[in-house]
């Protein structure tokens, strides 16, 4: 049976009633399931017009070229350019956008993409189908073929329609397809692909206009976009500044107008000052601290499930989870939030008990403990001198390797990494896809350090594949609990709600209101 709008249900479920006062809807739907996009008018239109978005940065991105995106920092960074194909609106259903139909058939095992027609790329080049069926076959090309649900086959039957043959059903396409950005395939052709991780040409209201590493990364207005009147603002740019009292400096002086964090130093400081955060809390929107352990090479003690098991115990969970947050943070027993569907009410924390932990350790064959690595990015080392010290308590020796991000994620993608794994990622709603693109056999990076336990992946495969709501949650909190519980595989340390804090008188900017990644950069103004 043919399913138009795939799984908008599904996503309705996911957000519906955490979205009130989120923002205005930036389309109408029409009854035959397609959108008209449509502007909110929130002001005198003439008032809207000019000046400069600026917006605070921890750290700068690992590349502007989505096709090889290790994370999805990237799709928010490059967001003021490159267009998604879809959108979640504030009904929490997944809109096409980009894209002005979604059409998925159960039967036939397709999902089909059918896009606007007259859009425009920033080098003049067409959007079609060709070039939707280039992005997405690059993205299988750079190791992402699980991120796209593992398609089959991509084709561009007509001008405007992509169609993607799978061979399993699953419930997530929209989600999936909706999320990617699409970029201009005659700028890859014109400049190669050394250049397009430094240059982004997409069809968005802005372009790109210069990027310095270390420095920023900025956009100017796109006059030519396709929604008549927008944007409103001249610019849009990213600041880099890593160090948190220099954010807070930054946002005090007028440098900058936008700071979205979760550094507690910044959150105390703004929050106390009264400036407004304007950020929601759903299972969207957190950041998730964590450890990953390599749990796959057997030669090592942390192959072993009783070593690892040691280590949970070895975990002082609450203090943690505070010291590392500012007291923001939040102890879980599960790599999720407690709204999220693959939060799993069974689950409890392992009890803090160092000397179990030893016990334990010592029945697995190391009774005077073994020494170890921590591997983590610099902007992580809170979260490894943490363990550090945990793990001392209880024999276990562990140095510090302290990698840039870029090296870490390559190692990440095929190398055996000893012992410990700092993470930092971003909550999900629906974490069915999320762990499958990063915590299975079938996932873009960690097959050199994880072990993939059948009943483990037949759980979290079988959520991918559920035909209900109720057995898609089921199974995903069943692959939840077994993933940290059961195979401590990885483990939660600190769960924090992002804060985004905005200058008086910005107005219509939406970031952290439906998902981390997701805003409405077409429609920020600023108040005259």
């Amino acid at each position: 049976m043919k399913k138009r709008i795939l799984a908008l249900t599904l996503s309705l479920a996911i957000i519906g009633g955490l979205l009130s006062g989120c923002g205005n809807k930036t389309n109408d739907a029409k009854e035959d399931g397609t959108k008209t996009e449509t502007k909110t008018e929130t002001a005198t239109e003439g008032d809207k017009y000019g000046g400069d978005l600026r917006i605070a940065a921890i750290e700068d991105p690992t590349t502007l070229f989505p096709p090889q995106a290790p994370d999805t920092g990237v799709s928010y960074y490059v967001s003021p350019a490159a267009e998604e194909l879809g959108r979640l609106d504030a009904d929490g259903a997944v809109s096409p956008w980009l894209a002005e139909e979604f059409i998925t058939d159960a039967d036939k095992l397709t999902y089909t993409i059918k896009l606007r027609e007259g859009v425009k790329f920033h080098d003049g080049s067409a959007l079609n189908a060709e070039v939707v069926k280039w992005n997405l076959d690059s993205m299988i090309a750079n190791g992402k073929a699980a991120e796209l649900g593992n398609p089959v086959s991509v084709e561009a039957t007509d001008d405007l329609t992509v169609v993607v043959n799978f061979d399993t059903w699953s419930n997530n396409w929209d989600t999936i397809y909706g999320a990617v950005r699409v970029v201009s395939k005659q700028a890859y052709d014109d400049n190669g692909e050394e250049w397009c991780k430094t240059h982004v040409v997409g069809t968005g209201p802005f372009k790109f206009d210069s990027y310095t590493q270390g420095g920023s990364l900025k956009y100017i207005r796109n006059d030519e976009y396709r929604l008549e009147g927008q944007p409103y603002l001249d610019s849009v740019e990213f600041v880099m500044i890593p160090d948190a009292n220099t954010q807070v400096s930054a946002f005090q002086n007028g440098e900058v107008d936008t700071i979205v964090t979760y550094d507690p130093v910044v959150m105390n400081t703004l929050s106390s000052q009264g400036y407004e955060n304007i950020a929601q809390k759903n299972g969207n929107l957190a950041n998730i601290k964590y450890v990953l352990i390599n749990s796959k090479d057997t030669q090592k003690p942390l192959g072993k499930l009783e070593v690892r098991q040691a280590v949970m115990h070895a975990i002082d969970w609450e203090n943690i989870a505070k010291s590392l947050s500012g007291g923001y943070g939040i102890a879980s027993p599960l790599f999720a939030t407690e709204d999220s569907w693959a939060y799993n009410p069974e689950a409890t924390l392992y009890e803090y008990n160092t000397e179990l932990a030893k016990k334990i350790l010592a029945e697995a064959g190391y009774p005077d403990g073994f020494e170890t690595v921590i591997n983590t990015i610099e902007k992580n080392q809170d979260i490894a001198v943490a363990l550090q010290a945990c793990l001392q308590e209880i024999g276990i020796k562990a140095k510090i390797n302290i990698m840039d991000s870029s090296e870490m994620s390559e190692k990440q993608k095929a190398d055996n990494m000893e012992g410990f794994i700092m993470g930092n990622g971003s909550s999900q709603m629906d974490f069915t896809n999320n762990y499958i693109r990063l915590y299975s056999s079938e996932g873009i990076k960690n097959q050199g350090v994880m072990a993939f336990p059948e009943d483990y992946e037949k759980a979290l495969f079988g959520a991918r594949e559920a035909k209900t709501i109720e057995e898609k949650k089921e199974l995903l909190q069943t692959a939840s609990k077994m993933l940290v519980q059961d195979y401590a595989l990885l483990f939660p340390v600190s769960v924090i709600f992002n804060n985004c804090f905005v200058q008086a008188g910005i107005k219509d900017v939406n970031l952290f209101q439906v998902s981390a990644t997701q805003w409405t950069p077409e429609a920020v103004y600023k108040e005259k």
